[in-house]
């Protein structure tokens, strides 16, 4: 693997090579059909992996009604929820005439009047789960992302019974290489956080792990 990010292309050509196919050079190009499908599954996972939140593309944020008493999202929003004080508000997004919108649905019907006859205020507070680039993810997200798309690759073109075992399985490993990093990386996490059982006998002790002793040497 290599020890950097991997950029767009190096994800298509790892998924083609996965299938026993030849690397393209570029992206993009109408006369390469194989390349084309395996960047729009490439595409696919990638939305379907961060719609549920991951620890690099969820915000804390502040949205301001607009001139027409709207809250106007960012268009690559993937999710909201309330948050700070507004953490028991019933909010989500909807898109409209190709602009993404915050719905307040404590209201009945839901609105996306955010002035003082509609929502109860003009500021409002989410938690916003967005959908990052390929590029922007850091590698451990990005290999479980190409793993899978692979292995729907080769269902597609191949449909092998035998090669999408073992692309199962590396699939399989990836996600979990990811899912660890994910709940690593988030503060108060269970892994770095933890504490023995024995705690109840008045001691604590920190979770002795494999890759905490490695990271201090």
């Amino acid at each position: 693997m290599p020890d950097h990010n991997l950029t767009k292309l190096e994800a298509v050509n790892r998924i083609l090579r996965a299938a026993r196919e030849h690397p393209v050079s570029s992206l993009g190009s109408t006369t390469q059909n194989d390349s084309l499908l395996a960047e729009q599954i490439l595409d696919d996972v990638l939305t379907r992996e961060q719609m549920t939140g991951l620890h690099v593309n969820q915000t804390e944020a502040s949205f301001t009604r607009g001139a027409d008493k709207k809250v106007l999202l960012p268009s690559n929003t993937l999710g909201v929820k309330g948050w700070n004080q507004h953490v028991q508000k019933n909010y989500y997004h909807k898109e409209v005439n190709g602009n993404v919108y915050l719905f307040d649905a404590d209201h009945q019907p839901a609105t996306s009047d955010f002035s003082s006859a509609g929502a109860d205020e003009a500021t409002a507070y989410v938690r916003i789960t967005w959908r990052a680039t390929f590029e922007e993810l850091p590698a451990a997200y990005q290999f479980s992302i190409v793993d899978q798309s692979a292995v729907e690759y080769q269902e597609a073109v191949l449909g092998d019974n035998t090669l999408g075992a073992k692309l199962e399985q590396r699939a399989g490993r990836s996600r979990a290489i990811a899912r660890s990093y994910d709940m690593r990386y988030r503060p108060k996490n269970q892994i770095e956080d933890g504490r023995s059982n024995v705690q109840r006998s008045g001691m604590a002790v920190q979770r002795s792990w494999p890759y905490n002793d490695l990271r201090r040497q």
